[in-house]
């Protein structure tokens, strides 16, 4: 079973929306080729599967941006991102995007990287996005290979003669925990390690000296050190309950051992994500900021009225679907986000921990505590489903964002993990079988309105909980049906803008 992470999974990455699937991904998979390629590639064409979720939406997702930025090492935060077709047109650099039948894809996100370089050899790199930002490149050339950003790895292609030699040159200077792949090909062999630890200086210039072709990637996320202390729900209750723990507190212990990092350090990046969160949701109320697609911008709008009292309620409730909203703004404006636990559920988490913020008093330390009891509800849906609409349709995405909020809740209630999770799963029972239906193949139509609705019934979700409501059906079966349902649904309700409220006559209209 592959480790997982809080930082790594599920609340991150720090990108420029609207998707992660599709933005963050793309740039991930961009940086990961960008090591294998260095400086030396003058042309790179970038194939989609035909009727892929990929295909279907990457104009619209700022795919392209995001493919580039990372191929050209451009930092996400740079202003001029939007600018980056021309920015490589002064380089001479040709990066083409093409849609054709893919014979080998197996995944609604499915890429295919065909590399010349600068001395005109090719390169093919196929990889895949699995939700959340995280990915997979696997296979280089002809040869197989599992790279996922969290590991250190390097590839060496070498004759067959050269095998003895190869290998007892490596085996010298490996660390301790590796995983090594040998692959025989005609007449040529190709080795693969993966190590947590990076590669010897002394390594890498004996192999530069045997003039072969090798590969070397840095890890682009948080390398996994240690093992976890649960990968289940019931293994997690145990734990809670020996060390009389919350579930924010098991969380940071969690990441703590399987990162093997300080406490503190993990604390302080969690605020960092969680400032940046806080940061969407109040540029998302500027109107001259606002670069959405289709929607008007009518956060500031909604806000004043409420402010006014011109709204009905006037509860905590719309006030944090207001912020839910704003921060979808920024989303879809390409701002620069923060999935939680991707970038079309990013209103979600954000406007519940910025509401027990503002409205609740409660402070930094304890909202990162709170984070956290989200983070280990998503990790529980990362070890047993996953967070990709293109798989299983909204209800991991925008229904897991809504899962996670509703423990956040009771983290700050001070409630019992037990609680925390029976808060989570009837909030996921509640939007099951929702569909992505996204129209135009944009993250507005109903993302925002969503996010906005499942942020403010996380409310709703932790007091039914905290005042006495039993759940019967456990949060682990619940993830399991949501995984089960939302792989029934027919592709055109899964990420392609093909069926729902995207096939509508009025949302037609907006095909971009």
């Amino acid at each position: 079973m592959k480790k997982k992470s809080i930082l790594n999974d599920v609340i991150g990455p720090i990108m420029r929306g609207p998707s992660s699937s599709h933005t963050a991904a793309a740039y991930h998979i961009a940086k990961l080729v960008k090591m294998v390629v260095q400086d030396d590639f003058k042309k790179v064409d970038i194939i989609f599967n035909e009727n892929s979720s990929w295909a279907q939406v990457y104009r619209m997702q700022n795919s392209e941006f995001a493919f580039i930025a990372g191929l050209i090492d451009y930092s996400i935060f740079n202003e001029d991102f939007f600018d980056l077709k021309e920015i490589i047109k002064d380089r001479n650099i040709s990066i083409g995007f093409q849609i054709q039948k893919i014979d080998e894809a197996d995944h609604p996100n499915f890429v295919k990287l065909v590399i010349i370089t600068k001395n005109d050899k090719k390169l093919i790199i196929t990889a895949k996005s699995i939700g959340g930002g995280m990915v997979i490149l696997e296979k280089l050339n002809d040869w197989s290979v599992q790279i996922t950003g969290e590991m250190y790895n390097l590839m060496i292609e070498y004759e067959a003669k050269q095998e003895l030699s190869v290998s007892k040159l490596v085996n010298q200077h490996l660390a301790l925990n590796k995983t090594i792949s040998r692959q025989i090909g005609n007449s040529k062999h190709f080795l693969h390690v993966m190590q947590t630890d990076t590669f010897s200086k002394e390594l890498m210039i004996s192999l530069k000296k045997l003039d072969i072709d090798t590969w070397y990637l840095k890890p682009i996320f948080y390398v996994k050190k240690g093992d976890p202390i649960f990968t289940s729900i019931e293994q997690m209750i145990t734990l809670t309950e020996m060390k009389n723990i919350s579930l924010g507190n098991v969380a940071l212990e969690y990441e703590s051992k399987v990162l093997d990092l300080d406490r503190e350090e993990i604390l302080k990046e969690m605020k960092r994500r969680i400032n940046i969160m806080f940061s969407s949701i109040e540029n998302g109320f500027e109107k001259n900021q606002s670069k959405m697609k289709i929607l008007e911008h009518s956060a500031s709008i909604i806000y004043k009225n409420e402010q006014n009292g011109r709204l009905f309620s006037n509860s905590v409730n719309t006030t944090c679907a207001i912020r839910a909203l704003s921060a979808m703004d920024v989303v879809s404006s390409g701002g620069i986000i923060c999935a939680a636990p991707t970038g079309g559920s990013a209103g979600v988490l954000p406007a519940v921990l910025y509401t027990l913020y503002k409205d609740y008093s409660i402070d930094m330390k304890k909202i990162c505590y709170c984070a956290l009891a989200a983070g280990v509800i998503g990790l529980i849906n990362s070890y047993r489903s996953t967070f990709a609409a293109e798989v299983a349709g909204c209800q991991v995405e925008i229904g897991m964002a809504g899962a996670m909020a509703s423990a956040s809740i009771i983290e700050a209630a001070n409630g019992s993990p037990v609680n925390a999770i029976n808060a989570a799963a009837i909030s996921l029972q509640n939007t099951m079988g929702s569909v992505c239906d996204l129209v135009a193949g944009l993250c507005e139509i109903p993302c925002h309105t969503r996010n906005a609705a499942v942020a403010s019934s996380a409310f709703v979700c932790a007091d039914l909980t905290l005042g006495g409501y039993i759940n019967p059906i456990p949060l682990d079966e619940t993830i399991d049906a949501s995984l089960e349902s939302g792989k029934l649904l027919p592709e055109e309700l899964r990420c392609t803008a093909l069926g729902g409220i995207a096939n509508t006559k009025t949302a037609r209209k907006f095909s971009l």
